[in-house]
C-alpha cells in the first residue's frame, strides 16, 4: 500500500487529539491517594532508612555526636506495560485511508477511557487485596523474570518476606516490627461511625506516628477512602455537617474539617464495598505510582496481511512505599 509518512504523523495527530478530549472529561480518583513519579527503569527501589529523631546536645568543648544512617526496609515497585492494537484493514491506500479517520475518532476516546481505568485499577487493586492475609501476587510480587528482580517481599507488602508475607492492611495481632523492635498494626475492623473515626484517628496520629527508629512523627489523615456506597454519604453527614450527627441540636461536630478529602471511588470492588471497607490515608503518602510511559499512539503497515494498525501503549507502576500513611477498616482478608 506504500504508507507514507506524512499520512502516519497525521493519524497520530488525530489519535492525540481525540484522546485528550475525552481523557480529561471525566474526575480521576488515583491521584487523590496515591503519589505521582516518574520512572526511567524496569522497576523502581527505594529504601526506609532510620535516623535520629532529635538532634544530640553538643557539651561545650566536646565533639559532635557521631551518627549513622540504616537501612531498616526496601521496597520494590515492577514498570508493567499495557496497550492494545487496532487493525484497519484494505486492500488499497485509500481504503485504509476512508477507514482510518472514523476508526481513530471512535477508538481513540475509548482508549482514554480504557487508559484512565488502568490506571485506577491498578491502585483500587492495592486497596481491594490489601488486607488479604496471604498477600496478593499480581498486586503486590514486583518480581521480573529472567533474572532481572527477585522480589524478597513476595505476594505482600515491604514489611514481609517471600516465605511470611505482610498484607498492606494488617489486624492486631499480626503487626510488623519496626527494626527498633516496636510492632505495629494499621488495620480495624469498625464500620462507619463518628466514634470509630476517632478510634482509627488516634492509631494514625498518634499510636503509628512513629519512625522507624521510634522517634514521634507527624502523620495526619487528609483523606477518607470508602466505596461510593451509601455509606460515602454517611461519612458526608459525619465529617462535614456542623452539627455532629445523631447528638444534640448543639453539640458541635469537633470532626469537621479534620479530612480535606472524601474519596468514593468506584473502581474499590464489590467484596470491598460489601464489607463496608473504608481508610484514612495521608493523602498522597504511602503508595506511589510510576509513570514510565504515558499513553503513545504508533501507527505501521503489516505488509504480509496487508494491513494497518493502530496501536496504543502505556508504561506505569504502582505499589506501597510507606504501611504507616493509612489506616484501614474492615478490609477483606481473603
Amino acid at each position: 500500500m506504500n504508507i507514507h509518512a506524512d499520512f502516519i504523523e497525521g493519524c497520530k495527530r488525530d489519535a492525540y487529539e481525540y484522546y485528550f478530549e475525552e481523557y480529561e472529561k471525566e474526575v480521576t480518583y488515583f491521584d487523590k491517594i496515591c503519589e505521582e513519579k516518574s520512572s526511567d527503569a524496569a522497576y523502581e527501589k527505594g529504601t526506609v532508612l532510620t535516623g535520629p529523631g532529635l538532634l544530640d546536645e553538643k557539651p561545650y568543648g566536646e565533639d559532635y555526636l557521631s551518627i549513622g544512617l540504616a537501612e531498616a526496609y526496601t521496597w520494590y515497585i515492577r514498570i508493567r506495560e499495557y496497550g492494545n492494537l487496532l487493525p484497519i484493514e484494505g486492500s488499497t491506500l485509500e481504503d485504509v485511508k476512508a477507514k482510518a479517520g472514523d476508526l481513530i475518532k471512535k477508538w481513540a476516546p475509548m482508549w482514554a477511557i480504557a487508559a484512565r481505568n488502568t490506571k485506577e485499577t491498578l491502585i483500587a487493586n492495592i486497596h481491594n487485596y490489601g488486607g488479604y492475609n496471604a498477600g496478593h501476587h499480581d498486586t503486590f510480587d514486583a518480581t521480573i523474570s529472567g533474572g532481572v528482580l527477585d522480589d524478597p517481599s513476595g505476594d505482600g507488602v515491604y514489611t514481609g518476606t517471600v516465605g511470611s508475607p505482610m498484607s498492606y492492611i494488617t489486624l492486631s495481632g499480626d503487626e510488623w516490627t519496626d527494626p527498633n523492635g516496636d510492632t505495629y498494626y494499621n488495620g480495624l475492623s469498625l464500620d462507619p461511625s463518628p466514634e470509630n473515626f476517632k478510634e482509627a484517628y488516634e492509631l494514625m496520629t498518634r499510636t503509628n506516628a512513629k519512625t522507624e527508629s521510634g522517634a514521634v512523627a507527624v502523620i495526619r489523615p487528609k483523606v477518607l477512602l470508602c466505596a461510593n456506597t451509601s455509606d460515602a454519604l454517611l461519612w458526608r453527614q459525619i465529617l462535614e455537617s456542623d452539627k455532629m450527627a445523631g447528638g444534640n441540636i448543639n453539640d458541635k461536630n469537633v470532626l469537621k474539617d479534620l479530612i480535606d478529602n472524601i474519596v468514593a471511588n468506584p473502581f474499590l470492588n464489590s467484596a470491598w464495598a460489601t464489607a463496608r471497607a473504608w481508610a484514612l490515608i495521608a493523602a498522597q503518602f504511602g503508595v506511589r505510582l510510576y509513570h514510565r510511559i504515558e499513553p503513545e499512539f504508533d501507527f505501521f503497515e503489516d505488509k504480509k496481511s496487508n494491513t494497518f494498525y493502530g496501536r496504543i501503549r502505556m508504561r506505569i507502576g504502582a505499589g506501597v512505599t510507606n504501611v504507616k500513611y493509612i489506616v484501614g477498616s474492615n478490609y477483606p482478608t481473603s
